[in-house]
């Protein structure tokens, strides 16, 4: 009974170990990759261009195989298929061990419809037949104002006005002041 105990606890301990080393992996590959946007903040309708560099530390080269978007805010099922997602799939990119690899030809667009919010983009990297979750990254938008054509307009067509004003007004205060030649008599000299 004591011999049973004793594996018991071996095999917890070993259990415990095998965790650990296994989670060890996982942890560290979240710095493998970065990601990083082109503009801050985007507005519906807007290019994005998502970069990301992947820093391969482990000691053998891998090859991706491909990249899968997701952008968890913009998801729908339009015109009979689930939008709001991408898939890049490369067929030759090997990232030896040590070596880093900057992927700058991820881009979407912004909807246009009323899916267009701030979003989380979930990526997902397949990695030797393996996927591979590095980070999430966001989007952000700002939106203008409806009317912000129509407010800039509006002030241009306001000072040419005030222009055209000031001159009129210079121009009546000015020819108020001359009298003209055919008024002045001229005095007899007697």
């Amino acid at each position: 009974m004591g011999k049973r105990k004793l594996n018991e606890k071996k095999l917890a301990l070993i259990m415990i170990v095998a965790s650990m080393l296994l989670a060890v992996p996982l942890a560290m590959a979240q710095n493998r990759v970065t990601t990083w946007t082109d503009k801050p903040q985007y507005s519906p309708g807007d290019t994005v261009t998502l970069n990301l560099a992947y820093f391969n530390d482990a000691s053998s080269p891998v090859q991706i195989k491909n990249i899968t978007l997701t952008f968890l805010n913009w998801e729908a099922y339009i015109g009979g298929s689930w939008v709001g997602n991408m898939t890049k799939t490369y067929t030759d990119v090997t990232v030896t061990s040590g070596a880093v690899h900057v992927f700058n030809d991820l881009t979407f667009s912004v909807p246009t419809d009323g899916r267009a919010e701030d979003t989380t983009v979930d990526i997902r990297m397949g990695i030797d037949n393996n996927y591979y979750y590095p980070l999430d990254t966001s989007v952000s938008l700002y939106e203008s104002s409806r009317y912000a054509d129509q407010t800039v307009m509006l002030l241009t067509i306001l000072v040419v006005l005030m222009i055209v004003c000031t001159i009129i007004i210079a121009a009546t205060i000015f020819l108020s002041a001359r009298r003209p030649q055919v008024m002045w008599k001229t005095e007899e000299k007697t």
